[in-house]
């Protein structure tokens, strides 16, 4: 009796787990293939969770090893269809499938449906609704030779490479009637072997560009496809089969430059150079060349501007080493025409300005005057003397102690050198009002002119690597401003400040140099920290 009771409630149990067991979901989409997705020729997109497929049905089957399974039957229950279909993940944000025919839904052979799926099987491209954007694989142009095949049908002429690093515009030839230029967001990338699968969205988001290449060759420092192939449609499809797409061979970066541009620049127009300014926020680094203007800032970080020069307008005026350029840049996918004009002033000094083409360069929009840094100059400061300025004098160098108090500066006083100056100031301290703060800045002058009927201009370099422009009447003994504007050309004179002029006060002969006193910031800091601890030592001495 007792042995019956037993056998019916492990009957029971086993009853039960298996009920328990067939309720529990027997397919499950990961989370790789879950999502909104986009297939170029549908109205409707098609949404993916972990138990169903929108057009497709319910999952009711996985077939596939224990760690990989990427095939699932689908039950459609309005067609009372069954399908598999086989899941391929290229990139978080495209998605390619495969799947078999309709199959009757008493068919339990799952292998066998799946089976029918072969390499010959279409195959789909779904791209995610709302992807981000991801960098593009170049970060240069890329320009497509003509060929006999395509030279009289539309094709793509240039991948063109925009500032921002996600984004390129499709240039085509003058044959295409209905194809225009278009600007493309990447947001896929994935690799097949040794192949390239590049997938990017227009920005009006009407259309897919899709595009391969492998083989890279190496041209200077950057590496360059021999062949791009290029979708005919946005499907995608044809891109591994490669035998429909469109191929186009990749000139080199060295033969576009000779073909696009046969600028020769003077030697004195290249190299690195900075843009004056006593704040390191505003200070800029431009880099010129033979085919290239590039701004950048935040230390080397960001690029400003990135300007590709066509072809030299103007190469000089009488009495004035002056040139003119025109370029183009890809600002935001979009083609913009610049004019550029540099103005020698020095081996270390030449003035630049930027306007655009469309104003027929009659107003620019960009004035910098350029130096490069140097630890000696061969040209003497002019007006030299001794110039002082009252007692609320604030100049524009940043300085770490005195900011307000009796400035003095001496320009071409040195007898070693007449192309030092020296701006310096005595001041009380803020807490100790009995030690007096000596500052200095020691400077060169890199380059003097007169542009005007009124100034002379002269760029002074002090602390290595930085620069400011010194602005004086052209009658002499009258006043001196120090400016820290990045142009020193591109001044009008409402911009200058006569509160804060240096007047004329004395001659170089009258001139003392007091070097005992005059230090630099960071020593004064050291001076003022010393004199400190000597007046607490007296205080101390005294009271006992």
């Amino acid at each position: 009796m007792v042995s019956c009771k037993i056998l019916y409630v492990l009957r029971m149990l086993l009853t039960f787990g298996l009920s328990s067991a067939s309720s529990l979901p027997t397919c499950f989409i990961s989370t790789p293939f879950v999502g909104e997705w986009i297939q170029p020729g549908l109205a409707d997109s098609i949404t993916i969770n972990n138990t169903s497929c929108s057009l497709k049905g319910t999952c009711i089957a996985t077939i596939g090893h224990q760690d990989v399974k990427n095939k699932f039957i689908f039950y459609n229950e309005q067609t009372r269809c069954k399908r598999c279909v086989l899941f391929i993940s290229r990139h978080l944000n495209a998605l390619q499938y495969r799947e078999s025919e309709c199959f009757d839904a008493d068919d339990d052979d799952n292998t066998r449906i799946c089976g029918s799926i072969t390499s010959d099987t279409v195959l789909y491209t779904l791209f995610r609704e709302n992807p981000e954007s991801i960098p593009c694989p170049f970060d240069q142009s890329w320009h497509f030779e003509k060929t006999r095949q395509v030279s009289k049908v539309c094709h793509p002429k240039a991948f063109q490479h925009c500032l921002s690093s996600n984004t390129f515009e499709v240039s085509y030839n003058n044959q295409c009637q209905t194809n225009k230029n278009l600007r493309a967001t990447c947001f896929a990338r994935f690799t097949d072997g040794n192949i390239n699968y590049v997938v990017a969205r227009s920005n009006d988001r009407k259309r897919f560009v899709c595009f391969s290449y492998s083989k890279a060759k190496r041209d200077e420092q950057h590496t360059l496809p021999n062949e791009v192939y290029l979708s005919v449609d946005e499907t995608c499809r044809d891109l591994l089969t490669r035998e429909s797409a469109i191929v186009l061979n990749v000139l080199s970066d060295t033969y576009h430059r000779q073909y696009e541009s046969k600028i020769q620049l003077p030697h004195w127009t290249q190299g690195k150079w900075l843009t004056i300014g006593t704040s390191s926020m505003n200070m800029n680094s431009v880099y010129i060349n033979n085919t290239q203007l590039i701004i950048k800032i935040n230390g080397d970080q960001t690029i400003l501007h990135d300007l590709k020069l066509t072809r030299v307008i103007v190469k000089s005026r009488p009495h004035e080493n002056n040139i003119r350029i025109k370029a183009k840049s890809f600002e935001q996918c979009s083609s913009i025409l610049y004019c550029i004009q540099l103005t020698y002033r020095s081996p270390a000094v030449m003035d630049l300005s930027i306007s655009f083409d469309e104003n027929k360069c009659q107003v620019s929009h960009l004035h910098y005057t350029l130096f490069k840094p140097s630890t000696s100059s061969n040209i003497s400061c002019p007006q030299m003397g001794i110039y002082s300025s009252s007692k609320t004098y604030r100049p524009l160098i940043p300085v770490s102690t005195c900011s307000t108090g009796v400035w003095t500066l001496s320009i071409g006083c040195e007898t070693s050198n007449k192309s030092e100056l020296t701006f310096s100031s005595a001041c009380r301290h803020e807490t100790v009002p009995d030690v007096q703060v000596i500052t200095s800045i020691k400077g060169i002058c890199l380059a003097s002119w007169r542009s005007d009927e009124q100034f002379q201009r002269t760029i002074i370099l002090y602390e290595q690597t930085r620069a400011f422009c010194l602005i004086q009447p052209l009658k002499p003994k009258i006043a001196s401003w120090i400016l820290s504007e990045s142009s020193c050309t591109d001044i009008t004179v409402s911009s200058i400040n006569v509160e804060n002029s240096l007047s004329y006060s004395d001659n170089c002969q009258h001139y003392i140099k007091s070097s005992e006193f005059l230090t630099t910031n960071n020593s004064s800091i050291e001076r003022i920290s010393y004199l400190l601890f000597s007046f607490l030592l007296v205080l101390l001495l005294c009271k006992y």
